[in-house]
């Protein structure tokens, strides 16, 4: 009888990438909970975007219904598709009681 091992190795790996028209920067990323490329926003324009506090904004990326990923420095970069499926979501329930 022979002692074997065996190693299992997982990496991962991200890319961000950085577009820019007219002036404007875009920025594309990979979110790793919805396993694709997508837009990726500073906080700021998710308040712009989404018109909720960024104070509501941090509670929903906490709880997860809203994605996001932290760069090497340190900022915060929120799901663009998540957050607006999340407020969509949001909407209809409102709509539906209404």
């Amino acid at each position: 009888m022979t002692n074997t091992k065996q190693i299992l190795i997982t990496t991962t790996r991200s890319e961000i990438f950085i577009v820019r028209f007219n002036g404007k920067t875009n920025l594309r990323g990979f979110c790793p909970d919805c396993h694709a490329p997508t837009e990726m926003l500073t906080i700021d324009e998710s308040v712009s975007a989404s018109g909720k506090p960024a104070r509501e904004l941090f509670r929903r990326i906490e709880s997860g219904a809203v994605h996001s990923i932290e760069t090497a420095s340190g900022h915060l970069l929120v799901c663009g598709d998540s957050l607006q499926s999340f407020f969509e979501s949001v909407a209809a329930k409102k709509s539906a009681k209404d």
